[in-house]
């Protein structure tokens, strides 16, 4: 009887253990707002999308999406409370409840909506290369960055892409732009890869030592930058979209864009 109880318990264990780990759940917007506050993340490495300054020895977040969150939380009428990330960690951050919401001009792919819910599309971008100055010429068509040490996010749908358009490749992936920009500085690799918008903002800040290749534009198959959530909150993504789509159709979003920008450049000066 001993022995039949000791079998049955270590195949209750193993079944146990067989079984997927419980993650945490994002709260319901009743519960945020009982907390009083929601909880986004990010990766302050994006200026003009979002980016850190010392103020009065304290760290403030700026940028067109933490302007977009800050929306969010009036909304619902909450404090906004930023958590800065690595961008590859926002998505399991968002399915272990450690998190409200992702903004971080991360794009909706396909294989990122199996993960998370989207919002509407707030913002379109376009990817492009840059390289150090006196470089340019080094590249002429697309097949010339196949021998080339490549930088890009981690996670980011520009890894994705170069990978697969060079499946063979020099790739280097980091956790934060502002890194890939000192390593195309210093030579560690000789190209970057990233959204339009935000390696326009280095090539100002950069200009005597990084220009940005024009006519190298590449698709990525996103479809734009969205607000991430858990998978399916759905009540959070109403209240996100509204605010998206009355932003957008106000004009209030394209104030926040050009604000933003102007701030990044000159804080950079």
């Amino acid at each position: 009887m001993k022995k039949i109880k000791l079998l049955l318990l270590a195949l209750l264990i193993a079944i146990c253990l067989s079984l997927p780990t419980q993650v945490g759940s994002a709260k319901t917007v009743e519960e945020i707002k009982e907390a009083g506050v929601i909880v986004l993340g990010t990766n302050a490495e994006y200026p003009p999308f979002e980016w850190v300054e010392m103020k009065d020895g304290k760290q403030v977040y700026l940028g067109i999406d933490i302007d977009l969150a800050q929306l969010i939380a009036e909304e619902i009428g909450v404090e906004l409370v930023v958590s800065d990330q690595a961008f590859n960690a926002l998505i399991p951050s968002l399915q272990a409840g450690k998190i409200d919401m992702a903004i971080a001009s991360m794009s909706y792919t396909e294989e990122r909506a199996e993960q998370v819910e989207f919002s509407e599309i707030y913002f379109e971008t376009k990817n492009l290369f840059a390289v150090p100055t006196g470089k340019e010429a080094d590249y002429q068509s697309i097949d010339d960055f196949s021998n080339a040490k490549i930088g890009v996010l981690k996670a980011s749908v520009q890894e994705q892409m170069i990978k697969e358009l060079f499946p063979d490749g020099d790739i280097v992936s980091m956790n934060k732009n502002g890194d890939l920009i000192e390593s195309l500085k210093s030579g560690r690799v000789d190209v970057v890869l990233m959204d339009n918008v935000v390696i326009y903002q280095y090539e100002t800040l950069n200009s005597d030592s990084i220009v940005v290749l024009d006519e190298f534009s590449l698709e990525d198959g996103s479809f734009g930058n969205a607000v991430a959530m858990e998978k399916g909150n759905s009540e959070l993504k109403a209240i996100v979209d509204q605010v998206i789509l009355e932003a957008i159709e106000s004009g209030e979003l394209d104030e926040i864009v050009a604000k933003n920008i102007d701030l990044s450049s000159q804080s950079q000066d």
